[in-house]
């Protein structure tokens, strides 16, 4: 049985291309116009802003727009947003959708469409304000889902990028970073293994040990994630954090067994933070380490593997007592 839901006769499928446009006999991309999905019968409420690439609406707690309304479906429609272009989708809704008054399955929005979902009323309000950040959002959930496919060549690591970067933005905290660095360091501990991309499965999920053609191939991602990475330019602050993540404090890490201070501070957090993850998760060589057992390491290893300062601010987050 298809499932795909009918095409509605007002929706061009032309119109899925970006338009460009010239100036000086060079193509670019039209800016991208802000806008928003507004409460139409409840002026209290705040509007909602649709400047990622999908927003779903439902009153799953889960939906991007999340509305207590027992007439939604879970997850019953989503915006998809294509540039300067809005698109409605019903997600197979139980009551469907409707746009001014008319039920869709998936059609383009216009300024002030107004839009019935369960019993909920939006108006789609187009500015003429432009988002002048969507470029760099949209590529870097493009990096992003990227880092996703790396874990998923690999059970064992699955959730391990944004478990680094929670750790990471917490002992950056913890260590006196300013609160602008910590997203751009919390973005670094996701993206940190991005060049394992290229490493091939059967290595990531050998049990025993690796020869040096192999040890080779992993010691080799630090590089591959900077090359990834180099062309975003608003990436550009966290490459020495990608870079370094496995140096050592003693000096005897890589790519470029730098030691001490000169690692870059970020790297420095990074790898302390992937470190315990690491020891605190089931590998396919062995098992996860205990809490208590990891702080042992942490304190064993300050000074040769981890920076000192940051090893103890890492201790005093696995001190009893505090969560995690």
């Amino acid at each position: 049985m298809d499932d795909t839901p009918e095409q509605d006769e007002n929706f061009n499928d032309r119109e899925l291309t970006i338009t460009l446009t010239h100036r000086n006999d060079a193509p670019f991309l039209e800016e991208k116009r802000r806008a928003i999905l507004q409460f139409k019968d409840n002026a209290r409420a705040l509007p909602f802003p649709l400047d990622v690439p999908q927003v779903v609406i439902g009153r799953a707690k889960e939906a991007d727009l999340c509305v207590n309304d027992h007439y939604m479906s879970g997850k019953h429609a989503r915006v998809l947003v294509i540039h300067n272009f809005y698109y409605l989708e019903d997600l197979n809704s139980r009551n469907g959708t409707t746009v001014n008054g008319k039920k869709v399955t998936f059609m383009r929005l216009a300024h002030q469409d107004v839009i019935q979902i369960g019993q909920t009323a939006f108006r789609f309000l187009q500015m003429d304000a432009i988002d002048g950040n969507y470029i760099k959002r949209l590529n870097l959930q493009a990096v992003q889902s990227l880092a996703l496919a790396v874990e998923a060549k690999d059970p064992y690591t699955k959730g391990h990028s944004e478990r680094v970067a929670e750790i990471s933005e917490h002992l950056a905290s913890l260590t006196g970073l300013p609160p602008a660095h910590l997203e751009r360091i919390r973005i670094a501990g996701i993206l940190h293994d991005i060049g394992k991309i290229g490493v091939p499965e059967a290595v990531l999920l050998k049990t025993g040990k690796l020869d040096p053609l192999e040890l080779e191939l992993i010691r080799k991602h630090p590089v591959d994630g900077q090359n990834i990475l180099r062309p975003l330019n608003f990436l550009g602050d966290i490459l020495p954090a990608v870079y370094h993540h496995h140096e050592r404090f003693d000096g005897g890490g890589y790519p470029s067994g730098l030691a001490g201070e000169a690692i870059p501070l970020w790297a420095r957090i990074i790898q302390v933070a992937d470190t315990y993850d690491a020891m605190t998760s089931d590998r396919p060589y062995r098992k996860a380490l205990s809490k208590e057992e990891a702080a042992r390491e942490m304190v064993r290893c300050s000074g040769t593997q981890f920076d000192p300062a940051i090893a103890k601010a890492m201790c005093e987050i696995l001190a009893p007592g505090k969560p995690g």
